[in-house]
C-alpha cells in the first residue's frame, strides 16, 4: 500500500505493507486524511539529514555510533557503522494523525463498531496518511449521517481544538483570544463562538485573518499591531480577555506573553500549540494568571491502558474523553455550527503528497485534503509449511499430527517478528553476520518501520501480517522478540505452521498459556528454543566443565542487581509481561538447571518488604532451591541496589573450589590452582546460541536447549511466582 513519509526532510509517497489489527483494533480503509501544516511542518523539519559533523557534535548520537561500532563493526566490517550513520542522516518518520475511512476488519475485542462503518481515526503514527491504517478503538469515532467524509476527516483537529476550549472554562458571554489563526486556531475560534463567546483572533499574516472573518471571528487583528491593547480594551469593555488560546507554532515566547498582556486579572492562557515557554513574570504574577497545557484530544491520550486496551474511562468520573471529544466535535459539524469548506484548499490524491505539502506554503487555506482511490486490502485463508517443504492446510496437519522435522539444507531462511530495540542491537546483527542465516522476512506492525528495516538489514521480504510468514514454504525458522503477551499465540500459530521457533524469554506469560503450548508441542513435535542464552556463556560452560569433574553436592549463588522499575511501566504489568519473575528470572531458573543437570527443585521464596506505591514487593525476593541431589542454589534479586554496580555475580563452591563469575566479564576460580580469565567484553552467550541452532537445524550434533528443558524451566518459573502469590500452591 502507499503511505506518506518523511525522509531526509523531503515527503515520500512509499510502498510499504498493510497493517494488521489486534484484537482491540480496526483495519480502516483510508477515504480522506488531513495534513496539517504546523505539527507535520515540524515532524519533516525534524529529519533533515545530518552532516558528519552534526553526527560528530550530537552526544547522543556518538554514544550510539561507539555502541555500535563495538557491537557491530567487528563482524560486518565498515558497512555496520556506515548502516547506523544512514539511520541517524535519514530517519523516516510516518506523517498524518487525522483521517477519515471505511471499516474494513475488526479486532474481537471491538464490539460496538462493525465492518463497513463509517469512522474517524486518531493519533500520530496511528491515523497516518496511508491507504489502510490499524487504529485502537478508543481512537475511533463513528461518523453520523449527515458528515462528509472530507469534514470527518478533520475529528482529530477538532478533538484537540475542544478539549482546549473545555480546558480554559470559559462560558456563554466571556471574551475570548486566540492568537494564530492556523488551522486548529481557526476550529477553536469556531468552537467558542458556537459555545456563546465573543471572540477575537490574532495573527501576523493578512490572509489568514480574512479566513477567520469569513467563518465569523468577531474580530480579527494584527497581532504586531501597535494599538492592539486599545483595540482589546474596547472590545472587552476595559476588562481584558477571559480566556486566551495559543494556537502559534513558533519558538519564540511572543505569544505567550502577548496573551499575558490582554488577559483580565485571574483570567486563563491555554497553551494549544507548540510556543517558547520563556515568561515574562510581570503580568502573570500582577494578574494572577492561570497557566494551562492542554494534552492533545483529552482525557485517555498517552494512557496506554486507554489507547491501547480499549479500557474507557466512566463516563459519571470523565466526561469528556478523547473518544467523546471525537464525538462531540463530529456532532459540531452535523448540527453546521462548526463549517470547515472554507479551511479546505486543496484536494490531491495520496500519490502526489509531495504536491500538496507544496500547495499550502504561503496559502490563506489552512488545510489540504489527501483522497484515497478505492483500494483493496488481501486477506488469504491460514495455509502452513508441511513436513516435506509444500503446502498444507492448517486443518490437514492437525489431522494426521506430528512428523519428524526435516533437517534444513543449505541457509536456514529466518522470519524476525517484532524488531524491537533487542532485536535490532543483538538479534539481527547477529543473524546478519552468520552464513548460516538468511534474513527473509521482517514482520512489524508498523509498516513504515517493517520497509525500514527490511533495507537497513538486508530482509527479504517485509509484512505486518504474521501469516504471510506462516504459510511460506521457504521460512525454515521463525524468531519471535514481540512483546511477552504475543508470545503465547504467535508461537502456537508458529508450531502449527511446522515452523522452528526460536522466541525471546519467557515462553508465555501465564500457566494455561504454559499448558496449552505443551500439548500443541507434543503433537507436532518442532523445534521450539527460548532464548535462555546464559547457558551458552563461555564463561558458564568453564564453569560447567570444572564442575562435571568435581563430586557433588554444590551450593550457587547468583546475586542481580536488576535496577528500579516504576510499578506504572508495562514490565510491571502481569498481563502484559508476566511480572519481572517471569520476564527475567526464569533466565535464572534455568542457568541453574542447566549448571546441576537437574530439574524440579524443592522451593522456598521470600520477598522484601518495601514501602512506597511506586515499588513492587516482587521486585525485591530470596529464592533457595534445593534440588535431588541435595545441592542448593539461591537467586537474590533486587531494585534497591545503586545502578553503579555489576548487574550479575554468579558464585559456585563445591570439592574445596569456589568459582566467580563476574557479569558475564570474568572468571575467578578459588582452589589449590586460582586462576582468572578475563573477556574483552561482556558475553552472555548470544552468538553460541545461535551458532548451536544453526547446528541443530541442520540436523547436526547441537547443544542447543532442549524442549524438555524449557519446560523445566519455565515451569519452575511459574512454581516460584505462584509461591509468592499462594505460599501453600507449593
Amino acid at each position: 500500500m502507499k503511505q506518506v513519509i518523511a525522509r531526509a526532510g523531503k515527503v515520500v509517497v512509499a510502498e510499504v505493507p498493510s497493517p494488521t489489527p489486534d484484537e482491540n483494533s480496526l483495519l480502516v480503509k483510508t477515504s480522506y486524511s488531513v495534513i496539517s501544516t504546523g505539527t507535520e511542518t515540524w515532524t519533516i523539519d525534524s529529519t533533515d539529514p545530518l552532516s558528519p559533523s552534526d553526527i560528530v557534535k550530537s552526544s547522543s548520537v556518538a554514544k550510539k555510533a561507539v555502541k555500535l561500532s563495538r557491537e557491530v563493526v567487528t563482524g560486518e566490517g565498515m558497512k555496520g557503522f556506515m548502516d547506523y550513520v544512514d539511520y541517524v542522516r535519514h530517519p523516516e518518520v510516518a506523517l498524518g494523525y487525522s483521517l477519515s475511512g471505511t471499516v474494513v476488519s475488526v479486532g474481537r475485542k471491538v464490539r460496538d463498531i462493525t465492518v463497513g462503518d463509517r469512522v474517524a481515526c486518531a493519533g500520530e503514527g496511528k491515523a497516518s496518511h496511508a491507504e489502510f491504517v490499524s487504529v485502537p478503538r478508543n481512537l475511533v469515532a463513528k461518523v453520523p449521517d449527515g458528515v462528509e467524509m472530507q469534514h470527518a476527516a478533520f475529528a482529530t483537529i477538532g478533538s484537540i481544538a475542544l478539549h482546549a476550549f473545555r480546558r480554559s472554562g470559559a462560558q456563554v458571554g466571556d471574551a475570548v483570544g486566540v492568537i494564530g489563526a492556523g488551522l486548529v486556531g481557526n476550529v477553536v475560534a469556531q468552537i467558542a463562538r458556537a459555545s456563546g463567546c465573543r471572540v477575537v483572533s490574532l495573527d501576523l499574516r493578512d490572509d489568514r485573518l480574512q479566513l477567520a472573518k469569513e467563518v465569523g471571528v468577531d474580530l480579527c487583528l494584527r497581532s504586531d499591531d501597535t494599538s492592539l491593547l486599545q483595540h482589546i480594551s474596547h472590545f472587552t469593555n476595559g476588562r481584558g480577555l477571559d480566556s486566551v488560546f495559543i494556537c502559534a507554532a513558533t519558538s519564540s515566547s511572543d505569544p505567550i506573553n502577548l496573551a499575558a498582556s490582554m488577559a483580565r486579572g485571574k483570567a486563563k492562557v491555554v497553551v494549544v500549540g507548540r510556543v517558547g515557554m520563556d515568561l515574562e513574570r510581570k503580568d502573570f504574577y500582577q494578574k494572577e494568571l492561570d497557566l494551562v497545557m492542554t494534552r492533545s484530544l483529552g482525557p485517555g491520550r498517552y494512557d496506554p491502558t486507554y489507547e491501547d486496551k480499549g479500557v474507557d474511562y466512566p463516563v459519571e468520573h470523565v466526561r469528556w474523553t478523547l473518544n467523546r471529544n471525537m464525538e462531540g466535535f463530529l456532532e459540531l459539524l452535523r448540527s453546521g455550527r462548526v463549517k470547515l469548506n472554507k479551511l479546505i484548499g486543496a484536494e490531491y490524491a495520496v500519490e502526489r503528497a509531495d504536491e500538496a505539502y507544496a500547495f499550502l506554503n504561503g496559502q490563506s487555506k489552512v488545510a489540504v485534503l489527501l483522497k484515497y482511490e478505492s483500494s483493496t486490502v488481501e486477506r488469504s485463508p491460514v495455509v502452513v509449511a508441511g513436513g516435506n517443504g509444500g503446502i498444507r492446510a492448517a486443518t490437514e496437519v492437525e489431522e494426521k499430527g506430528a512428523v519428524d522435522f526435516p533437517p534444513v539444507a543449505g541457509k536456514i531462511n529466518v522470519a524476525l517478528v517484532g524488531p524491537g530495540n533487542f532485536a535490532k542491537e543483538m538479534l539481527m546483527p547477529l543473524l546478519r553476520r552468520s552464513p548460516d542465516y538468511n534474513l527473509r522476512w521482517v514482520v512489524s506492525s508498523n509498516p513504515v518501520n517493517a520497509t525500514r528495516v527490511q533495507k537497513r538489514y538486508g530482509f527479504e521480504k517485509s509484512t505486518c501480517d504474521y501469516e504471510d510468514v506462516l504459510k511460506d514454504p521457504e521460512t525454515n525458522l521463525v524468531v519471535i522478540s514481540t512483546p511477552n503477551n504475543m508470545h503465547y499465540r504467535m508461537v502456537m500459530d508458529a508450531i502449527k505452521a511446522r515452523k522452528a521457533v526460536f522466541v525471546e524469554k519467557p515462553l508465555c506469560v501465564t500457566r494455561q498459556e504454559f499448558e496449552d503450548i505443551k500439548k500443541t508441542e507434543l503433537q507436532y513435535q518442532v523445534p521450539l528454543i527460548v532464548g535462555f542464552n546464559r547457558r551458552y556463556s563461555p564463561l558458564v560452560l568453564k564453569v560447567k566443565d570444572k564442575m562435571g569433574k568435581m563430586d557433588g553436592p554444590f551450593l550457587i549463588t547468583l546475586r542481580v542487581n536488576a535496577g528500579f522499575v516504576p510499578a506504572s511501566r508495562w514490565i510491571q504489568d502481569p498481563a502484559l509481561s508476566g511480572g519481572r519473575i517471569i520476564h527475567e528470572c526464569c533466565h535464572f531458573f534455568d542457568l541453574f538447571d542447566f549448571l546441576l543437570d537437574q530439574s524440579d527443585p524443592e522451593i522456598q521464596v521470600q520477598t522484601a518488604g518495601v514501602n512506597g506505591s511506586t515499588t513492587v514487593a516482587r521486585d525485591n525476593l530470596s529464592v533457595t532451591l534445593r534440588y535431588p541431589d541435595g545441592s542448593i542454589a539461591s537467586l537474590i534479586y533486587t531494585a534497591l541496589g545503586g545502578k553503579s554496580m555489576d548487574r550479575e555475580r554468579l558464585e559456585v563452591f563445591g570439592q574445596g573450589t569456589s568459582m566467580v563469575i563476574e557479569d558475564f566479564k570474568e572468571l575467578k576460580t578459588f582452589g589449590q590452582v586460582p586462576t582468572r580469565t578475563t573477556l574483552k567484553g561482556q558475553e552472555k552467550g548470544h552468538a553460541p546460541e545461535f551458532n548451536e541452532l544453526s547446528k541443530l537445524l541442520h540436523g547436526n550434533k547441537s547443544t542447543t536447549i532442549t524442549t524438555d528443558e524449557v519446560f523445566a524451566a519455565m515451569e519452575l518459573t511459574f512454581r516460584v511466582d505462584e509461591a509468592l502469590r499462594d505460599p501453600l500452591s507449593n
